[in-house]
């Protein structure tokens, strides 16, 4: 007997897994590390390893076996193409779960953000990533493949890299001055701009700073009012823009239909500046200007769309979605 279903987020640096009974009351929730193959050193025998200790201590934990799971929702970063989603669909099967959807993560923004189940959710956490799902079910994804898709503009290690490289530009190469130095200095201990590379490449070796910690600086310096801060969220701002825009074109969203874009991961949801958000609308709105477009951030963590899939998938009532969001309140 069907009893219960999992809705899972997987990333590059943590994941989400829920637990809930088919009437959409929350059993248990689970933080892991991370399920990106793309981020696991050994791939996909890693993440293998990885789903397998997630799902074994959810079950242990919870007095749970295979046969008594609903239809799932595995939403995991990495899963970018036809062949990653075959690879990673058989990894699941081989752990004895049998009836789920697997996709994207990005598409958990859109089940959680849009309460009619469809729209367009922008990541903007430790990678870059945006899908869209329409009304009549039709699914797209696009950026999140590095310079195959044009290069990924946004996510914390890509704004921890342009902090670096304009401070380094700016005093090795004569670029403009940038608050970012003074920032750079003072968190490395410096005085000398000859120290900058060895006391950052140290630091990070040591691990008292993570790569993408320093995608902060981006906004501290850009609440100074630093050009160069400000041009490189313009930058990331465009980008995104260029990419929703792109899903708006592709997607077959009715004429009378409200886009809703659902903003999701740290760097949107925690930025300590929005002028990459302004951006966004400004550009988005620009480009389409006979369309009603809804912009919001995402108030639930994107394993909530995995479970309100899921429990949809499963047939049950959509008075359930409250219910589950409430569960994510706290």
């Amino acid at each position: 007997m069907k009893k219960y279903i999992l809705g899972i987020d997987g990333g590059g640096t943590k994941t989400h897994c829920s637990v809930f009974n088919l009437d959409g009351d929350p059993v248990d929730f689970i933080s892991w590390g991370k399920t990106n193959h793309e981020c696991l050193k050994g791939g996909y025998d890693e993440l293998k390893q990885e789903l397998d200790k997630l799902i074994t201590y959810v079950f242990d934990k919870n007095g749970i076996i295979a046969d008594e799971l609903g239809k799932c929702v595995f939403g995991l970063a990495g899963v970018d193409t036809k062949k990653q989603h075959e690879l990673i669909s058989n990894i699941i099967a081989d752990l004895g779960i049998k009836d789920f959807i697997l996709c994207n993560d990005t598409y958990l923004g859109v089940k959680a953000g849009c309460e009619n189940g469809f729209g367009i959710c922008a990541i903007n956490g430790t990678a870059f990533n945006i899908g869209g799902i329409d009304s009549r079910g039709n699914m797209l994804q696009i950026g999140g493949l590095g310079a195959m898709s044009g290069g990924d503009f946004g996510g914390g290690e890509y704004l921890a890299g342009k902090a670096m490289s304009a401070t380094y530009n700016s005093i090795f190469k004569g670029d403009p001055d940038t608050y970012l130095t003074d920032l750079f200095f003072e968190i490395l201990n410096i005085k000398s701009k000859f120290d900058f590379v060895e006391a950052l490449q140290y630091k990070i070796d040591e691990g008292e700073y993570r790569y993408d910690f320093f995608n902060k600086l981006i906004f501290e310096a850009a609440n100074k009012n630093d050009a160069v801060a400000l041009e490189i969220l313009d930058n990331m701002g465009r980008e995104y823009a260029r990419c929703i825009n792109g899903l708006i074109t592709n997607l077959d969203f009715g004429r009378e239909e409200t886009i809703n874009v659902i903003l999701a991961g740290s760097i949107f949801v925690k930025g300590e500046n929005s002028r990459a958000i302004d951006k966004i609308k400004q550009e988005v709105i620009e480009k389409n200007k006979e369309r009603r477009i809804a912009f919001n951030i995402l108030k639930s963590p994107p394993v909530a769309g995995a479970v309100l899939w899921a429990l949809e998938e499963n047939g049950c009532k959509r008075h359930n979605r409250e219910k589950v969001l409430n569960a994510y309140a706290n």
